[in-house]
């Protein structure tokens, strides 16, 4: 169980960037070059001793955050010519001259002191061409807190730099056979760390999805012998049986968090259906002969995609809500599924079958147009959006063996392995920011 984290965020200071037209084309765009940045282990101004656990647990983190994202090229630590328990993290407190002959255009720095329990943390981005201080922020919380701190303050940088908030301050949800030869559902920081177990009923547990706040996960179990649909509040530790006939499989939260889009298997039929917060039925939504399954919601609630062999194949297609109408989306290849709509409501990433492999796709929801986002040895499946739509999480056993989860830009590029359990991680599924 994840428990709330008690941070509270306080702005120091606030400096809007500046930056011209040739230094955010650098970070951001086609043939885009890595903005170089140096990150500082913190400085510690507590009386007791940290041993490096918050100082470099915070600058490792924001590391970590900023070359996941693709856009940043973090200069390696061991090439640092100052100190931080020597030098200040203010301005006029250090000479940019230690970081600027190291190639860096930015800098962080920033404090931290230990009182107890209780955690504060400073820290500041630094324009080190300029001399100046772009931004500066301070977080409070327990010192258990220092990575949501830190994850908080590499989506101001990438606000900085993009104009639009990064997304580390969020989770993701996923199943993995890392406990046991169990399917459970498990919930961690985007960089693995602070994992939850959040099922153990020994049985297969799959499908995780996140409701619009992340508070809980919705997902498929088979503890009761046949698949059902079941919530578990993070917060509350409690797990609620949602389904309560048929069986039940690969519910998906609508937008405004009051109904859920499940697959149904009733009467010999495989179908689409709406259900309400209770598990009550309100529509069936596919009427179909063939099997329907896999329902993503497009961001305005207007719309599902989802997944349907009523054409001989599994293909995607899209339903519009309103009227019932059904159009089919997808035409390359024989083998389709596993759709995942973005949050800008223009593309859906879905998993296709090329060459004898399975990959990663996207398709457009204007006119048909597919793009290939994955190739290679190995199979790529299951992607799932980030809440900003720039990024995606998928499964792949392209190192041989085990399924491991990956992330990449939404173009293809910058493709990163998260996880290495020792068994098989699957079924991303990414969490809304988290407040």
């Amino acid at each position: 169980m994840i428990k709330a984290l008690a941070v509270f965020l306080l702005i120091l200071s606030f400096f809007p960037l500046e930056l011209d037209a040739q230094v955010k084309g650098t970070i951001v765009g086609p043939g885009s070059e890595k903005y170089p940045i140096a990150v500082s282990p913190l400085k510690n101004l507590g009386s007791a001793k940290d041993g490096g656990k918050i100082s470099q647990g915070v600058a490792d983190t924001i590391t970590r955050d900023l070359a996941l994202s693709g856009w940043f090229r973090v200069l390696d630590r061991s090439a640092y010519i100052e100190d931080a328990q020597k030098t200040g993290f203010a301005l006029g407190t250090f000479d940019f001259k230690d970081w600027s002959t190291l190639g860096a255009e930015g800098l962080v720095k920033g404090s931290s002191e230990l009182q107890g329990e209780d955690l504060i943390v400073e820290l500041r981005l630094f324009d080190v061409y300029r001399a100046r201080e772009i931004i500066g922020k301070k977080y409070t919380g327990k010192a258990g807190d220092f990575r949501r701190m830190a994850h908080k303050f590499a989506d101001e940088i990438i606000f900085q730099f993009t104009g639009e908030r990064g997304v580390f301050d969020s989770r993701i949800a996923y199943v993995s056979t890392g406990g046991g030869r169990f399917k459970d559902i498990y919930v961690a920081h985007l960089d693995g760390n602070e994992r939850s177990q959040v099922t153990n009923n020994r049985s297969i547990n799959l499908s995780p999805s996140w409701n619009r706040d992340g508070r809980s996960v919705l997902y498929t179990s088979y503890q009761d012998g046949s698949p059902g649909l079941y919530l578990f509040d993070l917060f509350a530790g409690k797990e609620i049986k949602v389904s309560r006939t048929g069986h039940s499989l690969g519910g998906k939260w609508s937008p405004d968090g009051h109904t859920v889009a499940v697959t149904l298997e009733r009467d010999g039929n495989t179908d689409l259906y709406l259900l309400d917060q209770t598990g009550k039925v309100l529509r069936r939504l596919t009427h179909d002969s063939g099997i329907d399954v896999s329902p993503a919601w497009s961001p305005d609630g207007n719309r599902l995609a989802f997944v349907s062999n009523r054409g001989g194949s599994p293909q995607i297609y899209v339903m519009e809500l309103s009227n019932g109408s059904v159009r089919r989306l997808t035409y390359t290849g024989s083998y389709n599924t596993s759709p995942d709509w973005s949050p800008k409501g223009d593309k859906i990433a879905y998993t296709g079958r090329s060459d004898g492999r399975f990959n990663i796709f996207t398709v457009r929801v204007e006119d048909d147009k597919s793009q290939q986002l994955t190739s290679g040895s190995g199979d790529n499946e299951e992607p799932s959006w980030s809440p900003d739509g720039r990024f995606l999480l998928f499964t792949s056993n392209r190192q041989g063996g085990r399924y491991r989860l990956y992330l990449m830009q939404a173009t293809g590029e910058n493709q990163q392995r998260l996880t290495g359990s020792g068994g098989d991680d699957t079924n991303p599924s990414w969490s809304p920011r988290l407040d």
